[in-house]
């Protein structure tokens, strides 16, 4: 069951994770949510395609191999949303808490206190408040810290 929760945990991570081009030089979250989502949208129709083919080609006696091919490619997608679950419930390093307590530091000097997220002590905590700060600060001060 904890499989099935880290990747409900993944798929919300990779939805709140702001994908700005500037994170892409510290954080690999953009290029495996990128990924993920494209592995999602593409791969189950090219295991469909791949094991019609196959089975065209090679016929009933290789059925267990066509059907385990394209459950291993249909499902690559939740590899991805699984190691974004484990990723976001993981524990920041001290240099990122203080980096997000910067963040939040700024949110609060601009004024914008509603609904500010507390302290991230995890990535999914510094995804929520990057996501509130790319929505309430300026291109500016967001630019300051890349």
């Amino acid at each position: 069951m904890k499989l099935f929760k880290y990747i409900g945990t993944g798929i919300r991570y990779g939805r709140v994770w702001p994908t700005k081009p500037e994170l892409n030089a510290i954080f690999p979250e953009n290029r495996i949510i990128l990924l993920t989502h494209f592995a999602a949208r593409y791969l189950p129709l090219l295991a469909f395609i791949t094991a019609v083919v196959q089975y065209q080609l090679l016929g009933a006696a290789f059925l267990g191999q066509i059907v385990a091919m394209m459950l291993f490619i249909a499902t690559m997608p939740l590899q991805g949303w699984y190691w974004l679950g484990v990723r976001a419930n993981s524990d920041l390093p001290p240099a990122l808490i203080n980096w997000g307590n910067e963040i939040r530091e700024q949110i609060q000097k601009h004024g914008k206190t509603e609904m500010l997220p507390g302290i991230p002590k995890s990535y999914f905590d510094l995804a929520k408040l990057l996501q509130q700060a790319y929505q309430q600060l300026n291109n500016t001060v967001m630019r300051r810290w890349f």
